[in-house]
């Protein structure tokens, strides 16, 4: 009677015709499947991903009223780090005495009223030291990178916005941007439980302090990718403009000179909108980092277990990430015009088209000599960020294990 019944309702559906369509559901399912897979694939080549996470923390949001909000929440979180790092480093001097005192119950004399600057210099934890630098690094970070987004989009007409950023970025730059957030939050969420995990009996305040930290680390992780996705758009720039000279035919030695200065106009402008952000980012993560690199050494020695290896070993790569990366990828965009100007420069003739002014090798040489002097590329300033400065900031990150080493 439950088949017939169930025969019954699946049929009642179907047309008056009265063929069975008992393959329907075996039909139904690969393209269910396919389509389930297709949407994966999209999902994967797409920035949904990197969107969403910048509209958690604030940095992107058509709304300016709910950016701000989630922001001013990301900023206090970030603050409220800052302070936890002072209260246990400098009050408490150790980071296992219970949040539930101003004064911290039962403390040594050193830490009284009374007790001298210079004692409670001398008593501070070295771990709790860094941990402040850290945090401290994270929120100056947090804070240009929101202020610099903010004032982007009323910028010159020529500045590479988030929208044309995010509309530039290609299939690869996709998948590749959206394995690396999956695999920074595979480690963040495994850092979470395994600390849940390990420690059963800790106060639910304590869990709950450790679970909010990965989003300030989240959101320097989230800035990071958001510059790589501006300096591909950068480099697109670039590359759009040589096809633009390339396909400059019947046009004149100042034509081609209003192309470039274009190009050039675009990197200035982007990189003046970013350089508050980035200076500060450098800076602070060069501290953050060296210190780190420099005691990583004896904290991987001094590991109580395995879940204190993890967190220091993941904490390394984070900071090794955040520091360098953005400075390859500011590095990129400079290396990216001169290289269009040594590929043209190593044109002939034949590989102008019928018209082109660059026929003529003199011309070409005219071109050159002017664009050699336009320092166009990633600007700090008056200085290009080139290659010589991607590898000055790799040797900032392992001056620290050098220095413990020595």
């Amino acid at each position: 009677m439950e088949e017939e019944s169930w025969k019954s309702e699946e049929f009642d559906e179907l047309p008056s015709s009265g063929k069975p369509m008992n393959h329907s559901s075996s039909q139904r399912s690969p393209s269910t499947i396919f389509n389930i897979l297709r949407g994966l694939k999209l999902i994967v080549c797409s920035g949904v991903f990197l969107k969403g996470s910048a509209f958690a923390v604030g940095f992107s949001n058509p709304s300016k009223g709910l950016r701000a909000i989630m922001a001013i929440i990301l900023l206090l979180l970030d603050i409220c780090y800052v302070f936890n790092s002072v209260y246990y480093t400098f009050i408490c001097h150790s980071f296992e005495t219970p949040l539930n005192s101003l004064i911290c119950g039962n403390i040594s004399s050193t830490n009284s009223s009374s007790a001298s600057l210079r004692n409670v210099l001398l008593g501070a934890d070295p771990l709790g030291i860094l941990t402040l630098v850290l945090y401290s690094a994270v929120l100056m970070s947090n804070a240009t990178f929101f202020w610099c987004m903010w004032k982007l989009p009323q910028r010159t007409v020529h500045c590479v916005t988030l929208e044309k950023a995010f509309s530039a970025a290609g299939r690869s730059t996709w998948v590749t941007l959206n394995l690396t957030m999956l695999i920074f939050c595979i480690c963040l969420l495994t850092k979470i439980f395994w600390f849940n995990f390990t420690f059963k009996e800790s106060n639910y305040l304590i869990k709950i302090a450790v679970s909010f930290r990965i989003i300030p680390a989240w959101a320097i992780l989230t800035t990071s990718w958001i510059f790589v996705i501006i300096t591909n758009a950068m480099k697109h720039c670039v590359t759009r403009c040589k096809a633009e000279i390339q396909h400059a035919t019947d046009h004149s030695l100042d034509d081609i000179i209003r192309i470039h200065k274009r190009l050039c106009k675009q990197m200035s402008s982007t990189s003046e909108s970013l350089k508050v952000w980035f200076v500060t980012h450098w800076f602070m993560l060069a501290i953050t980092t060296v210190i780190y690199v420099a005691s990583m050494v004896s904290f991987f020695q001094e590991a109580i277990d395995w879940y204190s290896l993890y967190k220091h070993l993941l904490t390394s790569l984070l900071h090794l990430f955040v520091f360098v990366y953005p400075s390859y990828c500011a590095a990129s965009v400079t290396t990216q015009c001169n290289r269009m100007l040594r590929e043209l420069n190593m044109t002939t003739d034949e590989d102008w088209p019928t018209g082109h002014l660059f026929c003529n090798r003199s011309q070409l040489a005219l071109f050159l000599q002017y664009a050699q002097y336009t320092n166009c590329g990633f600007q700090v300033g008056e200085i290009a960020f080139g290659s010589n400065f991607a590898w000055f900031s790799t040797l900032i990150a392992l001056c620290g294990l050098a220095v413990k080493v020595l």
